[in-house]
Formats: C-alpha cells, structure tokens, sequence
C-alpha cells in the first residue's frame, strides 16, 4: 500500500497542474458554444424553437399570471348532456318545444336556433355567437333566416377558411354560411367570422389572427383594396361596440390567456327548463342581460379541441380567450432579433465570469443553477408585468454549456490521470480497493487503521495441483495456472470481490471488508461468483482437453463472520488483508470439498443470507479440527429459477432428518433411492458407507447427528 499512496499524492498534484494548463482554451470554448446557440436561435433551427416554446409554456405561461375573466363573457356549451338530455325529466322536454327538437337528434333542426336566438335576445344579451358552420342548405331554414333578419345586429356565425388541397395550403378558400340563410347575400359576410386558428410550428395555438385577407391566408402579401375579414372574435367584439378594442394589425396576436374553467360555462339545454330558468343563477334571464354568449361544442363528444399552452382547450373555449385578451388589452410580445442574440450572449458571460472566479465544482454548479433560477424570476417578472416573453431556453443552454465546459474539461482530465492511475494501481491491489482509494480515500485510509466488519470469505483451492508440480513441465504448467488464476481473478473483480491473495494455487477473496452494499448481497455476490468460477472451470477444461492438457479440478469454501479488516506487513510491504475466525473457518470448510466430494461448500452463516436466492443441499453438521462448536455445511446446486430443482433434492433432504435423528437404515434406503435416480452422485455414495458403519457399529447414546473432522 505504500505504493498506492504515493501514487496517489503524484495524482492528486498531476491534476491541478493539469486543470491549469489548459484554462487558456476555456474563452474560446465558451464563445463557440454561445455562438453555436445564437446562430441556432437565429436561423430559426425547428427542434431549437419547439423546445424553447415548450419550456416557455411550461415555466412562463402556466405559471405566470393569467389574464383576468371579464364577467360579460359566457359560454353556453353544446355538451354532452345537451346532446342526450338525460338529466331533464319527460314532461319537461314535452313542454319545451325547442326540448323537443334537441332530443330528436345531433346535428340538431336549423329551426332550434332560432328559438335561441330569441331567447337569449329577449334576455338583453348583447351579443349570440354560435361557433358553429352553417356551410350548406338545411330543414329549418327559413325560420333561423327570419330570426337573423331581425337579430343579425346582435347575432355572429361561424366561417372558415377550407384547405380543398389536403393540408397543402395552397387553394384555401373562404366559406360563408349558407346564402339560403340570409334574404340578401351580402349580409352574410357582416353576421360571420372565420373561426380558424393558426397554430405554431409545434402545433399548439398562442395567436389569434383578429384580421386577415384571402391573399394572407394563401401566404402572399395582401393586394390594395382587398376585403378584411374578421375572425369570429373580433365580429363579436364589433357588434359588442368594441370595435375600438380590436388589434387593427394583420398579424398574429400572442395573447395572455385566462385561468382553467375562467369564463361560466353552461348546459345549453339549461336556458329551456323552467327549473334552471328561474333559479338564483339565471334569475328567469336576468344573468344574460348585456353578456357576451359563445355557443359552441363542448365536450368528449366534439372533436373541436386545439392543443395551447394551457392543455387542450375547447374552440368556443379560445375563442373566449382570444375575446378576453382584446378586451383587457392583454397582448404579449416576444423578444426576437438581436435582442434576443444578445441576451444569449449574456448567458454565456454570464457563465465565464462564474468559472473564472468560483473554482470549486460544487460551488460553481450551485452559482450556475442560482443564475438560471434568477434569469427565470427576471422573465417571470417580464411576462407578468410587461407581456414580454423572453429568450429562455437559448439564454439557459449558453448559461449551462458554457459554465459547464470547464466543468466538463477538468472531469475529463481528472478521468484520465484517475484512469491511468487506475491501471497501474490495478497490477497489486484489487478493483474493489483501487476504487475506494480514488473515490473514498479519507474512510479508506481510516479502515486500514483496523476495524470489525462483517465479511464474506471464499477460498478456492486446487486438487492434485502439488503432485503434477514435481512431474509436469514447469513451463506448461505455469501457462496452465495463470490462465486459470486470471479466469478466477476475473470473476471475483465482475461479482465486486476483493482478491485477497495467492497462496500457490489457492485463492483468497472477500465481500464487504473494503466496500459493502449488505451482508445479504454480500453473501450473494461470493456464491454468484463461485457458481461462476465452477462453470467456467468447466469451459477451461474443455478447452484445455481440445490442447491435450490435463484438465483441473477445485474446491470452494464459503463463510460469512465477523472479522479485522486492516493494512497487515511491515514499511517494506503491506496489503489489505481480513483475519479473524471466520477466517479460518472458511479455509477449513474449503478443505471439507475433498472429503465430501464436493467442489463448493457454504458455511451456515452463508446460507441464512442466501437461502432465498439459491437452491441449496444439505450436506453435514461437522466439528471442524480445531473447533469446539460444530458448523452445518450446504452445497449450491444453483441460482433459484436458473434450473429445474432436481428430483432427488427432496428426498436426500429427508434422508439427512433420517441420519440426524439416528434412523440410520431409513436415511440408507433414501439414499439409495437418490443413487438410483443419480448415480454419480458422490455425497449420496459417501453417506451410504457411512449409514453402513454407522449399523455396524451404532454410535453411543446421545447422537445428534455431528460428525467430526480428524483433519484439515
């Protein structure tokens, strides 16, 4: 370890030296990321604009403040319980003729409107819209034609422009209701506004065009003289007597909307049954007086629904805000331009000036998000007190690429020294102890001190391995172990083990003494990788067979306990090492694999923790030498789910309850029985000669079923 620590020291210099060698690139770097986000902004680049218009509904437009609800502005929604009158009892609906005609159908006789009409005019309400098409001739005309003629001073219809090219916009036309509803054609265009809406290029609606021409709509510049047509808010707004109030510009209007469920909405059946006529509400008509009534689809049932920046709202719904915002003057206007360039400029000052002068990461990360979080106050203010809708996400992605460069710069170089360190460290100690040192070192450096931990310990030991030194070529052999030895030392790093040391062929490793999640995944890892090691031993062979090379055998023992973790050896040498009895114990049950003709074996305190991820088999309860208090040992045979429990399984459990309770010929018959169904099964064949023995020659009173090792 002292190896490590000078390492260390030279790293942690490395880096400073490092960080300061380069910060002459930083100024340049900020200005190409700034001006990457300007140029972008500028050219209008699709994915760059959409993602600022969302951020902007998300943190300006729904958080910000909402336009205040003028108290004239209704709406009488056609919804669904107008369309089924579920909720109106029979005589009531046979009362009402206008009752009558809703419940024969959608879409509803031209006559019924008419009986609206007249209703909500009788009532003083200063204007009726119907945010619906009267395209084509229809039953019922002549009776909604007479009711125009008298209230065509206070009645709007819908219009709309129509795309005959599916979606190319070139041959939009303008579409009028039907002429059969006006005695002279040219009233047509003083009762209607078009109701379509425009949306941006993500395909939500913020604008409201309030006038337009037919050359506009096509894309073209409007010629002199041509006719201005109203959308369906602003005809409203005239024939309120709020022509005033009406945006006299061509463009678009990005207007303020009001809060969710603003404006009163009610069932337009309502105005029809006595009940609800002559509530407190209504008060027989009186609430209508000098409102402005928007009737259109609302509902499940109506497709008529456009996506805002306020979720998706109803047509007769924007059209209300699209009205709203006139009325209170409530128009927003957005930074563009140069302005808006240099206001993306100013993020990435901001940025440099906050990575020259604050050099701690941490700190810098916090100054960075501080700046962001006070920009988006400063446009929270601007939307709610001016209308002005800012650059924001182009101001934040030079804020953050710019600040975050140099950042970014020192991690990579920090990266590299740590992985060059890394590497070279990684030739002595483990993965696991490398990490801790680089990432945790102060905690590091306290546990090599000594301290108690509970860890999982694994010796894997090869057989026969001694005797093939002193008669193989030294040479092959050698090239034989270390494919082996790196094979195992691999999986121990891939289950986050930590390789303790080589004692000839034997391996030495441990979970949790230097990082630890639990003692359960503790546990868990040490058998995974010991599964690991048994299958991969296997492929080796194979591979070694195919050489003409001797194949190996092991054996793994597993225990779990509490030990002294510390730094062990002299100035000269140290190594992280674990001592304790458990220890020991796991050396010992490592060397019960030869007599038990096993190759893994799990101490007791193993197998509590992993019992629920492994299929496991009972293999004694023993006195290890030089123990005093007996063990209980198991076998993994695998990880649950991974293979079908085997058929004997059960029944050499039953046999060992047998064997433990002294019932020595029923525990041999059982045992036959898992011969029979697994031949080679060596366990089995080990405690047959043992029953065998055992009713040779009964034990003395008092058998509990241990059985004593007389050796390592």
């Amino acid at each position: 370890m002292g190896i490590v620590c000078r390492r260390g020291s030279g790293y942690l210099s490395g880096m400073s030296h490092s960080r300061h060698k380069h910060d002459g690139t930083l100024l340049l770097i900020c200005l190409i990321c700034t001006g990457v986000v300007a140029v972008l902004h500028a050219i209008g680049f699709a994915p760059l604009t959409i993602a600022e218009l969302a951020l902007r509904d998300t943190v300006v437009t729904r958080l910000g403040a909402r336009s205040p609800a003028n108290p004239e502005l209704v709406c009488l929604a056609i919804d669904q319980s107008s369309l089924t009158l579920d909720e109106v009892l029979p005589e009531e609906i046979n009362a009402s003729p206008a009752l009558a005609k809703m419940k024969a159908g959608w879409p509803w006789a031209r006559d019924i409107y008419p009986l609206i009409i007249e209703r909500l005019a009788a009532c003083g309400a200063r204007v009726v819209a119907f945010d619906l098409l009267f395209p084509t001739p229809r039953e019922g005309d002549d009776a909604f034609r007479e009711s125009l003629a008298r209230f065509g001073d206070r009645v709007v219809l819908g219009s709309n422009f129509i795309d005959a090219d599916r979606g190319s916009g070139a041959s939009l036309t303008y579409a009028l209701p039907s002429p059969d509803l006006f005695s002279q054609p040219a009233q047509s265009g003083s009762l209607a506004g078009y109701v379509n809406f425009r949306s941006d290029i993500d395909g939500i609606v913020r604008h409201a065009r309030y006038r337009t021409t037919e050359s506009i709509e096509q894309g073209m510049q409007p010629g002199g003289g041509e006719e201005v047509l109203y959308s369906f808010a602003a005809r409203i707004m005239q024939k309120a007597g709020l022509e005033k109030e009406i945006p006299v510009s061509l463009k678009p209007c990005l207007f303020r909307f009001a809060g969710d469920r603003a404006f009163s909405h009610w069932p337009i059946y309502q105005i029809f049954v006595k009940k609800f006529w002559d509530s407190p509400q209504f008060r027989g008509g009186d609430y209508f007086k000098g409102k402005i009534v928007v009737i259109g689809p609302y509902g499940n049932w109506s497709k008529d629904y456009l996506d805002t920046p306020m979720g998706q709202r109803a047509g007769v719904d924007i059209h209300l805000n699209a009205i709203n915002a006139a009325m209170n003057r409530d128009f927003l206007y957005e930074m563009t331009g140069g302005p808006g360039i240099l206001l993306i400029f100013a993020g990435g000052l901001v940025a440099w000036l906050l990575s020259v002068w604050i050099a701690q990461p941490l700190v810098r990360l916090l100054a960075l998000a501080g700046a962001a979080l006070g920009f988006y106050g400063v446009v929270l203010l601007a939307f709610n007190y001016r209308g002005l809708e800012t650059v924001l996400l182009g101001f934040l992605f030079a804020l953050v690429s710019s600040g975050l460069v140099r950042l970014a710069w020192e991690q990579v170089i920090d990266q590299f020294e740590r992985a060059r360190t890394r590497r070279e460290m990684e030739r002595y100690v483990s993965k696991d102890a490398v990490r801790e040192i680089l990432d945790n070192r102060e905690s590091f450096l306290h546990s090599l001190l000594g301290s108690r931990k509970p860890v999982t310990i694994l010796f894997s030991d090869l057989r026969g391995f001694t005797s093939r030194s002193e008669k193989d070529d030294p040479h092959l052999l050698v090239a034989q172990l270390n494919e082996y030895l790196t094979e195992m030392i691999r999986i121990v790093f891939a289950y986050s083990g930590t390789l303790d040391k080589f004692i000839g062929d034997a391996v030495m490793a441990h979970w949790g003494s230097i990082t630890s999640v639990n003692e359960k995944k503790d546990a868990c890892r040490a058998v995974e990788a010991a599964l690991e090691m048994r299958a991969s031993l296997a492929s080796l062979n194979r591979s070694w067979k195919s050489r003409g090379i001797e194949p190996l055998a092991f054996g793994v023992g597993i225990n779990h306990g509490e030990v002294i973790v510390g730094s062990f050896g002299s100035h000269e040498k140290k190594e992280v090492s674990v001592i304790g009895d458990a220890v020991n114990t796991a050396s010992r049950i490592e060397g019960a694999t030869k007599a038990y003709r096993l190759d893994i074996i799990i101490g007791e305190p193993v197998e509590v923790l992993v019992r629920d991820a492994f299929t496991l088999r009972s293999v004694d309860c023993i006195l290890l030498h030089g123990k005093t208090r007996p063990v209980k040992l198991f076998t993994v045979i695998s990880v649950k789910g991974a293979a079908p429990v085997p058929s004997w399984l059960a029944i050499h459990e039953k046999a060992m309850e047998h064997y433990r309770a002294g019932d020595f010929a029923g525990a041999e018959s059982l045992w036959r029985e898992v011969i029979s169904l697994c031949p080679d099964d060596g366990l089995a064949g080990l405690f047959l000669q043992r029953c065998a023995e055992l009713l040779r020659h009964p034990p003395a009173t008092g058998w509990n079923g241990v059985y004593e090792m007389k050796s390592k």
